[in-house]
Parts: C-alpha cells; structure tokens; sequence
C-alpha cells in the first residue's frame, strides 16, 4: 500500500453513530513548512483523490492542515528544482544531452498534477469540507475553494498571492473565486494578492461560517456528521444537482 508522508488520510465515524466509519480527514502535513504544497504532496494529494473516488463508504471529506495553518501555497524550493535551484537537498540531477528537455517536461509535469489533483478534489462524490485553520494562501487557498464547504478558524488569514509573486492562480482559484465573491472582488483579490482575515473571508462569502480556533474541528465533525447521517442518495444527487 502507498505510503503517505506529506499528508495524512483517515477515516473516523460521525460523533452518535460509531459504528459507520464514513468521514474522511485529510491532513496537509508539512508543518515545518506550513503545510506549503511541494512536489511529494501534489502527487500524494493526486493519488489520495483517487482512492477516496473509489470508496463508496465515505460520505465527507474534510482536508485541513497540521499545526499552526492550513496552506502557505505551493513550496517554491521545490518547485525551483527545474529551473536551477541546485542546492544539494534539492538538486534536480544530471541529465546529459537531455538536460533542458528533462527540466522542461518536469517543470510542466508540477504544473499537471496539482491542475489534476484539483480536479479529481472537485469531482468527489462525497461532500468535500475546507478546515481552514490558518493560514490559506496561493494553492493552499485554491485548493479550499474547490472544496463544497469552507468553515474557517478565526486565526485564518486567506489570500491569492501568486500575481504578486509572478505566477497566476493556476489551480483553479480564477475560476472559482468568482462563484464564490463575484467577478469583481475576485479579480481584486487576484490581482492585487491582498489577504484578509476569518471575519472579511466570511463578509463576502468566500467562507460560510468562522468558529473559535480550539473549537473549529469539532464544529466541522458535528456539521460532516450530520451530513453523513442523511439519507446517502439524496445527498449525493442533491450535490450533484
């Protein structure tokens, strides 16, 4: 069996019903590097997705981070391997006579996962819950608003951030905070790279509920466990509809 190391998956039984394990965590864990997405978590996130497709026991979905945030976006240390960051501990190695095609294809093929991942995140039949308890930023944000629900700790600070590092939001921040703020305020948002609390996160809707730091993963399972309790398909047709 894959064994994760950047993340971890578990699954848990709603709270009043222990019998019926059906809510799945998924836990960003690089807290060293508040949970900042590197290449190893793009795939474990790529494959994970796939393996809870597959599951029909789980009902909810619900992805967080360890420590003290959710997401500090994508790790640009090692997403610099290919463009020359040659450091030891992130050396992208020899490739001879293919060296710029090599560097080339990984460089796009970072690019492709995570664009993947998301996808398949968007896709799940289960309910899909954001824990945001810190921290939101850049992937790490655009991996919450591809998520159904986003419930936020009051610590949370969330932002787009790549234009003003000079990338775009390329996973699928463009295209879903619209639905979430309006054309405008996204396109602020983005263009600008402002970051905003818990409280002005909630004003415009791009979370839906903020709940007391300590208290914010036990509110989460109490509204997954009320989730999964009803009847599975009419939640899953109603999601879908």
């Amino acid at each position: 069996m894959f064994q994760y190391k950047a993340l971890r998956w578990s699954v848990h039984a709603p709270p009043g019903n222990p019998k019926e394990p059906s809510i799945g965590l998924v836990t960003l864990n690089r807290p060293e590097a508040l949970n900042a997405i590197d290449v190893r978590m793009r795939v474990e996130l790529d494959i994970l997705f796939d393996q809870i497709a597959r599951d029909d026991s789980i009902r909810v979905v619900i992805t967080t981070g360890e420590g003290r945030g959710f997401s500090a976006g994508g790790d640009l240390r090692t997403e610099a391997a290919p463009l020359g960051a040659l450091d030891e501990e992130h050396d992208f190695g020899a490739f001879g006579a293919y060296s710029d095609l090599a560097n080339y294809f990984f460089n796009d093929l970072r690019h492709a996962v995570i664009q993947r991942a998301i996808r398949k995140l968007e896709e799940l039949r289960a309910v899909t819950i954001a824990a945001i308890n810190g921290p939101a930023v850049g992937i790490g944000l655009e991996l919450a608003t591809a998520c159904d629900i986003r419930y936020a700790s009051d610590r949370a600070r969330l932002g787009e951030v790549a234009v003003p590092a000079g990338f775009v939001p390329e996973s699928g921040g463009a295209r879903n905070l619209p639905k979430l703020v309006g054309i405008g305020r996204a396109m602020e948002l983005i263009l600008t790279g402002e970051i905003i609390d818990a409280a002005e996160a909630e004003r415009i809707g791009l979370v839906d509920r903020v709940f007391p730091h300590e208290k914010l993963l036990d509110e989460v399972f109490a509204i997954a466990g009320r989730i999964a309790a009803a009847p599975y398909l009419s939640v899953r047709q109603a999601k879908a509809l």
